[in-house]
């Protein structure tokens, strides 16, 4: 990366705000060292809330996959295919075959949604070709605690993609809260059960978990303030009592318009505090003995990033009032169901367009498009095309590696 200082590739366990240094360790060997800074952007994000429910901690990386890391998707593939080629064995009881064969995702979010899509495609179009018999023990399962899912998108949004979910034959279970799992004998062999708070119960091979964010040990045992874990920054992304040399961004940052942890979010306030540090703060000398004590100054006018392609950035200046202040942009909200489907809501968008929806294939295009020009580099917007043009015409590789 051009201009790059130094990279560690290590996780930050504390903070000293006082002394303004992040206690580090080494990911390799575990050896803790400090790095000092003058400024320091915290974006550590958040981890996958489990509320305490029972064995799901435990088990995680066995039957239970979270959804935030890329090993986690790696884990989830691998465990898919483990899970047919076992269910393969002709000495492998019923029992175990309709357990293994029984996939739970809990979550009634966008991520969850699309990934319950993902997998229904990749399942049955995919992993199918090769193990035809099986069709039949396939279950495919969405729990959410709350009446429907999608549920930061237009109604009738909504409700067409819980249709299109139910036409996949996939089991929506809507109201529904996970209780805990349960290891049990049945038959004589082990089995993982689901126990949900209608006291109803499935055996499952594989659940994949995506209800909720908590925060990471860091966050939660620093010394800034937290509202609802996250932490609390005014309206220049700044954390209170920091003299202007510590901010927050992304899921971690509880801001005061309290915006959702979603990724445009974290887009929008990196690339502020981006022209924040480029066009305002370089000026301020913060090595400088005699400001160590100041408070860093305010910075000027910086207009909101409204477009979300690059190319029309120009655009930002035409339909957007520059201010200090950090200010969020609705690009609308999309939601993908699969190749060739999906749902876009752009009704509270402050996009110069339609206040519309849209759905199925011309949502699709609309986020692939999108997911496209979020890339970093023209090497993967040229791979990521092919790759689904692979896809597509000659299926997915089911190889685990």
């Amino acid at each position: 990366i051009e201009g790059l200082g130094h990279y560690y590739q290590a996780k930050a366990r504390d903070i000293d705000s006082t002394k303004q240094i992040v206690t580090c360790e080494d990911l390799y060997k575990g050896v803790r060292f400090d790095v000092e800074y003058d400024y320091l952007v915290v974006a550590a994000g958040m981890k996958s809330h489990t509320f305490n429910t029972h064995n799901i901690e435990r088990l995680e990386g066995v039957v239970v996959f979270f959804l935030k890391h890329l090993f986690h998707a790696r884990q989830i593939r691998n465990r898919i295919v483990e899970c047919f080629e076992r269910a393969s064995n002709y000495t492998i009881p019923a029992v175990q075959r309709d357990r293994l064969l029984t996939f739970i995702v809990v979550g009634g979010g966008p991520t969850s949604c699309e990934f319950m899509a993902e997998l229904h495609d990749f399942i049955t179009k995919d992993v199918k070709k090769w193990y035809p018999e099986l069709t039949k023990h396939i279950k495919l399962v969405l729990v959410e605690a709350g009446p429907g899912i999608l549920g930061s998108f237009d109604k009738a949004l909504s409700e067409y993609y819980l249709q299109k979910l139910k036409e996949k034959n996939i089991d929506v279970r809507l109201n529904t809260a996970v209780a805990g799992v349960d290891e049990r004998y049945i038959e004589g062999e082990q089995i993982t059960v689901a126990r949900f708070a209608d006291g109803t119960e499935i055996n499952f091979g594989t659940m994949i978990w995506s209800a909720g964010l908590s925060p990471v040990k860091m966050i939660s045992s620093s010394d800034f303030k937290l509202n609802r874990s996250r932490i609390v920054v005014d309206e220049y992304l700044r954390i209170p009592e920091t003299k202007g040399r510590v901010y927050a961004l992304g899921d971690c940052a509880a801001s005061p318009d309290e915006l959702p942890p979603t990724a445009t979010v974290a887009e929008q306030q990196a690339l502020y505090l981006a022209d924040c540090f480029n066009k305002y703060f370089s000026s301020f000398d913060v090595t400088d003995e005699k400001n160590k004590d100041d408070e860093i100054p305010l910075p000027g006018n910086v207009t909101p990033y409204l477009m979300p392609f690059n190319a029309l950035n120009f655009l930002n200046k035409v339909f957007c009032k520059a201010a200090p202040q950090f200010q969020y942009k609705n690009r609308g909200a999309m939601a993908s169901m699969g190749f060739g489907g999906g749902v876009t809501d752009l009704k509270h968008t402050d996009l110069p367009s339609p206040k519309t929806t849209m759905s199925g294939k011309a949502s699709y295009l609309v986020w692939s498009s999108t997911y496209l020009t979020k890339q970093l580099s023209l090497q993967n917007t040229i791979l990521i095309p092919m790759y689904w043009f692979k896809a597509w015409m000659f299926g997915r590789d089911i190889s685990r590696f």
